[in-house]
């Protein structure tokens, strides 16, 4: 399980969780936005509780890695979710075709139709 250390506090969840929030969080502070999370995650007696996280650009983590006791809080869905997010921020990657056909042929002349002429 990891901690996440964050203003003064911390909320230890599952290793994936965490690693999806930092990574989401640092994508948010790169386009200056901010978005709420509510995570699974282990409280001091050990119980199972939902925590929510409001991420920022002035948001400053600390991730470390912890031992307990209490089963690792694991939820994929929330993970692919906030992965999603992240990506969805992140700049378009183009994607280039192997058909070669997909592409125009720039050694064959294009012959440009004659704009429409306006109504004097």
């Amino acid at each position: 399980m990891k901690r996440i250390l964050y203003s003064g506090g911390g909320v230890t969840t599952g290793d994936q969780v965490a690693d999806a929030i930092l990574e989401y969080a640092s994508e948010l502070a790169r386009q200056e936005s901010s978005d709420t999370l509510q995570v699974p995650s282990i409280n001091d007696a050990g119980t199972l509780v939902h925590t929510q996280l409001l991420l920022g650009p002035a948001s400053q983590f600390i991730v470390e890695e912890v031992e307990t006791s209490a089963e690792d809080p694991v939820d994929p869905e929330l993970v692919e979710k906030i992965r999603e997010r992240t990506s969805h921020l992140q700049a378009p990657r183009p994607v280039a075709s192997n058909n070669t056909a997909d592409y125009p042929d720039l050694d064959e002349p294009t012959e440009v139709p004659d704009p429409p002429l306006a109504d004097a």
